[in-house]
């Protein structure tokens, strides 16, 4: 595990959430009064005089950093690091009386490479179908960087990106692109629009295709929504519920770890107890091997009878 110096700690329990955000992401924040700031798709989030409380879920705190953990569910080293690395900016909160003297650092897609060659090769190498991958370059929600990168794309309703993931291809690095609105994870469509009523739930990017190569598999025929949390923050999935109020059926394929089981049970929580989602059917589906459906995708393309899987299996891993 990486170490953490005194200097990065401290420092990291200095920065203030509207100072980080009118930096990292300024179009998340609007003000609502005086001396009040809220979200700008979360009038129950309130930040003022250096506090911050979520009206609606019931918590808050004081620092960028708790916010970091308890929203955006990163773990510590990881928060510490996000806020205090070399690439991270210097943290001051904007006086929205004052004339800006310079614009705000704004989202950019990574440039393109000519080509999804390498991507290709590592999605294909990790099992992931060769439909699946052609379903994701064709509609734009991934691409390879100039630097090689596996690059997958949240976007709007106006198909405009507002999120990106990078993903190495050679070894575990990986990192959302500097200002992506965690509100817009990435996401995979059904192949058929009148199949839209029901939304899987999953961590990352590639446990995402890899549940959807192994329906494929499996020839189960679910085709419904398939939706990346980039981690384990529900601001995608609350989100992502708003902007399509036709889903009737949340199936959560979570991690099988603290993580995930802990993510997992306060969803259910937080959708159970909104009067908006009470008609909403909220199922469990937790990847039968491993800690994720990659491991359970490895797991099937190392067994012998993969063209023949038994009932016990179609009945893990069928939705």
């Amino acid at each position: 595990m990486p170490q953490l110096t005194e200097d990065q700690i401290v420092l990291a329990n200095s920065i203030d959430l509207l100072a980080y955000l009118q930096t990292h992401a300024p179009h998340m924040v609007r003000k609502s009064g005086a001396d009040e700031y809220c979200l700008a798709e979360h009038d129950s989030f309130k930040m003022s005089n250096g506090k911050w409380y979520w009206h609606s879920r019931g918590f808050g705190g004081h620092t960028a950093l708790c916010y970091l953990r308890k929203v955006e569910g990163m773990g510590y080293v990881e928060a510490v690091q996000h806020l205090t690395g070399d690439n991270a900016p210097t943290y001051r909160r904007v006086d929205t009386s004052a004339p800006k003297t310079s614009p705000p650092k704004i989202f950019k897609l990574p440039e393109a490479h000519h080509n999804n060659d390498k991507v290709y090769a590592y999605l294909r190498g990790r099992g992931i179908g060769k439909e699946v991958i052609n379903r994701c370059f064709s509609n734009g929600s991934l691409y390879q960087s100039t630097k090689g990168h596996c690059v997958f794309v949240g976007r709007d309703e106006n198909g405009t990106a507002k999120f990106a993931w990078r993903r190495s291809t050679k070894d575990s690095w990986q990192k959302d692109v500097w200002g992506s609105k965690k509100t817009h994870g990435f996401c995979l469509p059904p192949k058929n629009p009148a199949d839209g009523n029901a939304l899987a739930v999953f961590e990352a990017p590639i446990d995402l295709l890899a549940h959807c190569t192994i329906q494929d598999m499996m020839k189960t025929g679910w085709d419904g929504h398939r939706l990346s949390l980039g981690g384990v923050s529900l601001l995608a999935l609350h989100s992502f519920l708003e902007r399509h109020p036709n889903i009737n059926h949340v199936i959560l394929c979570l991690d099988n770890d603290e993580r995930g089981v802990e993510t997992t049970s306060k969803i259910i929580d937080e959708l159970s107890n909104n009067e908006r989602y009470k008609s909403v059917k909220i199922s469990v589906r937790s990847p039968p091997f491993g800690k994720d459906y990659a491991d359970t995708l490895k797991a099937l393309c190392q067994q012998q009878n993969i063209r023949s899987p038994t009932r016990h299996q179609v009945a893990d891993i069928s939705i």
